[in-house]
């Protein structure tokens, strides 16, 4: 009985995991500034993204094992940089992208670039 029970708590874990629930370690915020020389930075609401909206971590993180996730702008630079399109052409695409699929959040500059 003790055994099942390890491997049911084993199982529990890989599978949350797995499916992106296990996202305590996710920061409150991350502000965007290392690209955008022209707008104020960007503050994404990190925590919830990952918790409330149950967006999965690697839907965005789409490199590195999980709980390994790498920044956005270890591969994406200012500018393209090998396969990586640039960090501004990424957040456009994906973040803008689903805000606009799913016809809720921010989609225009000044929503996302506070003065």
């Amino acid at each position: 009985m003790r055994k099942f029970a390890i491997l049911m708590a084993v199982v529990m874990v890989a599978v949350f995991s797995a499916s992106g629930i296990v996202a305590a370690a996710a920061p409150e915020s991350v502000t965007i500034k290392e690209v955008q020389k022209t707008k104020p930075p960007v503050v994404f609401p990190h925590k919830t993204h990952a918790e409330k909206l149950g967006i999965k971590c690697a839907e965005c993180h789409h490199k590195g094992e999980a709980g390994k996730e790498q920044k956005c702008f270890d591969c994406h630079k200012a500018e393209k940089t090998g396969d990586a399109v640039s960090q501004k052409d990424a957040m456009h695409t994906k973040c803008k992208g689903c805000h606009q699929k799913e016809k809720k959040g921010p989609t225009k500059c000044d929503d996302c670039h506070k003065k």
